[in-house]
């Protein structure tokens, strides 16, 4: 018996073929995904290309997703502001160590002041806060708290999801208390700096997921045990136990996984 042997090349093999013709159009596309990625202008995805032909021409800073984000540094930078301001037009909070060098560098202090000075070293409360349900409506009058909102918050036609967070849920934190050796207290002033406790930020994230995602008995119950705790992880990074206010709206779209939730800002 003879064996007939077939004297054909190995680029002539079906098979080899076949990995050669795989290659030639891995090519061709590759050369059509370059030309094609080379014609568009920089930083412009397909899809508003295509909205460019429908004459829609839609900028990404007008894209609903984008705004929000913009909207919340906007947010962000009037807060800062307005608790800066709020901060230096306090008179500036003296440490024990601080009174003690006025002392000694002054002399024409009388023993009268440095006494009353020195005295206000008993803290009997580190960090005092007043709780939104604390705030009496015209209440300053008498000594009694009033929470003043930030401009940019207290009116209708400005950040209602912020003004919701300020009135109803977040703390305001207050400057520290000490006892004077009569017994009298010093201190304990409002700053104008808000943030939510955990209890704080569970209660508005549930009025959220109900107005906003109409989530409401089992269903809420549910998706809070699920996700809550994670997200204020997410923010609460140092277990401090509080997150600033300002990033509620924020915290609010990543609870909720949808980062264009509109949630009443303004603008």
């Amino acid at each position: 018996m003879q064996i007939k042997i077939q004297n054909e090349p190995v680029w002539g093999l079906t098979s080899v073929q076949g990995h050669r013709d795989d290659s030639s159009t891995q090519l061709g596309y590759g050369d059509y995904s370059t030309t094609k990625a080379n014609d568009r202008p920089p930083y412009k995805s397909t899809i508003q290309l295509d909205n460019e032909h429908m004459n829609t021409n839609e900028p990404v800073w007008g894209l609903t997703s984008v705004k929000g984000h913009k909207d919340d540094s906007d947010t962000q930078l009037g807060y800062g502001s307005y608790s800066t301001d709020k901060a230096n037009a306090r008179p500036p909070y003296k440490s024990t160590v601080q009174v003690e060098e006025s002392d000694s560098e002054s002399d024409s202090e009388s023993d009268d002041e440095t006494n009353a000075m020195v005295a206000a070293d008993k803290v009997i409360e580190k960090h005092p806060k007043y709780n939104a349900w604390e705030s009496v409506k015209d209440g300053a009058v008498d000594g009694k708290y009033e929470r003043v909102l930030t401009p940019n918050f207290s009116g209708d036609s400005d950040d209602i999801f912020m003004r919701s967070m300020l009135k109803k849920y977040a703390f305001e934190k207050r400057t520290p208390i000490e006892e004077l050796d009569d017994g009298s207290k010093i201190g304990g002033e409002p700053t104008g700096s808000f943030w939510m406790s955990k209890k704080d930020m569970s209660y508005a994230a549930k009025e959220v997921l109900g107005t906003h995602k109409g989530l409401s008995g089992d269903k809420l119950a549910s998706y809070m045990d699920t996700y809550f705790d994670k997200a204020w992880e997410n923010f609460d990074v140092n277990g401090d136990g509080e997150v600033e206010v300002i990033k509620s709206p924020m915290f609010m779209r990543f609870l909720a996984s949808d980062q264009g939730m509109q949630l009443g800002e303004s603008g």
